[in-house]
């Protein structure tokens, strides 16, 4: 009997997936959110175009504060978005 793969296990991640997962990592931290802030840099290797949609979508985001600082980097802040 031949075993079936999923499709979803067989495609890789895309560029922006992968980007889109590091960062989501990187907000989640436990210092991360102790703070509600994080800085987030693109790295070497990393698309400028899916930064910049990255970027865009977090723009989106009515509880994240965007703040650009030099050398590319932007940091997040955000809001407690649950109730008391």
């Amino acid at each position: 009997m031949a075993r079936k793969s999923s499709a979803a296990a067989s495609v890789p991640p895309t560029s922006y997936e992968l980007l889109a997962r590091r960062i989501h990592r990187q907000v989640m931290s436990p210092s991360a959110q102790l703070k509600r802030r994080t800085v987030i840099e693109r790295k070497p290797g990393e698309r400028e175009d899916d930064w910049d949609l990255l970027l865009e979508q977090l723009s989106e985001e009515e509880s994240v504060l965007m703040t650009r600082l030099e050398g590319g980097a932007v940091q997040l802040a955000w809001t407690n978005q649950h109730p008391d």
